[in-house]
């Protein structure tokens, strides 16, 4: 299998921006999301303003930013409606045109609550952004949802993750389900797990198949529950190790 990103989850206002984008600059491969929801990410908030800071440090340093959009937001693109705090975002561009975020994840399969997922709608936000890719959350339960999307005959990846973002390692991987769909993996990844758990994943995969793994829950310091940078490191550089052996 072919890694195309690494991707740290969820850092915050309370991480240096520098560090972030020295990650960024020392490992190309890595991405780092921002989650995304209006009770913690609204304009005012301190984490917006501090993940606004940071894309505009990314416009002119090569680093993937992605978002992950959860809860009212996720609900209301689920509708066809981009809230304007996140449009303004998938609207800022890098210094050679490209967009500063690379890549959206909409939680479908995260949260309490229920919601409507209208596929022709959401077919359109993605046709008005091409050169961004949209992320769904694969499970059996979304299987029907991401079918009609699939029909609309619009481009869109997939994430395994069988807990939902509980950070729960699944009881196996599972292989890609969609054949025009790209596949990614997370669930339970860290530090000291991603090389176990990337053998696994590449007995699931066609030879040479393009994916990427997500880690979150167990980036952060087991004490203060924060976004531990040093942590993300040792997670790039063992799932870079584990490539390097297996080429």
């Amino acid at each position: 299998m072919n890694i195309e990103k690494i991707t740290c989850s969820d850092m915050r206002e309370y991480n240096e921006i520098d560090d972030i984008i020295n990650l960024g600059k020392t490992y190309p491969m890595a991405e780092f999301a921002i989650q995304a929801h209006p009770s913690k990410f609204s304009g005012w908030m301190p984490r917006y303003v501090w993940f606004e800071t940071l894309m505009h440090a990314s416009r002119v340093n090569n680093i993937n930013l992605a978002m992950h959009v959860n809860a009212e937001w996720r609900t209301e693109i689920c509708r066809g409606n981009i809230p304007y705090e996140i449009k303004r975002m998938w609207d800022m561009r890098r210094d050679n045109g490209k967009p500063v975020i690379g890549r959206v994840q909409v939680n479908i399969n995260g949260g309490k609550d229920s919601f409507r997922f209208y596929a022709d709608k959401v077919a359109d936000i993605i046709r008005a952004y091409p050169n961004i890719e949209f992320i769904f959350q694969y499970t059996p339960r979304q299987n029907t949802r991401l079918k009609k999307l699939n029909a609309t005959g619009v481009p869109f990846s997939m994430l395994f993750d069988a807990s939902g973002g509980c950070g729960i390692s699944p009881k196996a991987w599972r292989a890609p389900v969609m054949e025009n769909h790209k596949m990614g993996y997370s669930g339970g990844l860290s530090p000291e797990n991603v090389s176990g758990n990337l053998g696994k994943i590449n007995l699931v995969l066609p030879a040479g198949y393009n994916t990427w793994i997500d880690a979150e829950g167990k980036l952060k310091d087991p004490d203060t529950k924060q976004f531990d940078t040093a942590r993300a490191e040792l997670y790039i550089q063992n799932a870079l190790r584990w490539m390097a052996r297996n080429k």
